[in-house]
């Protein structure tokens, strides 16, 4: 193992830092267009979502809301007589 280490740096050649730089690879501009869109996407979906997860639970509460109504006007249409009554003429003035 030595003997192959020794050999590889005697014969290898020296790698010099400008070729290292000219050919340093990065994302770029394009890289940071294609980011800053991805970011601004997902922020657009995020503030849709939680508007829609709004309507859901407001939804819900004011079905709610309305079986509570529906069943207390049930309720009170049982108590109610069978024919409507007149104010004019009642008789127990």
């Amino acid at each position: 193992m030595n003997a192959l280490y020794l050999t590889m740096s005697a014969t290898g050649t020296p790698v010099q830092n400008e070729t290292l730089q000219n050919n340093s690879y990065g994302p770029g501009f394009i890289g940071f267009v294609a980011t800053a869109l991805m970011v601004i996407a997902a922020i657009f979906l995020i503030r849709d979502m939680i508007r829609r997860v709004r309507r859901v639970r407001y939804s819900s509460a004011a079905e709610t809301q309305q079986a509570d109504l529906v069943a207390r006007g049930e309720a009170q249409r049982l108590q109610e007589p069978e024919e409507p009554e007149d104010p004019m003429t009642r008789e127990d003035k």
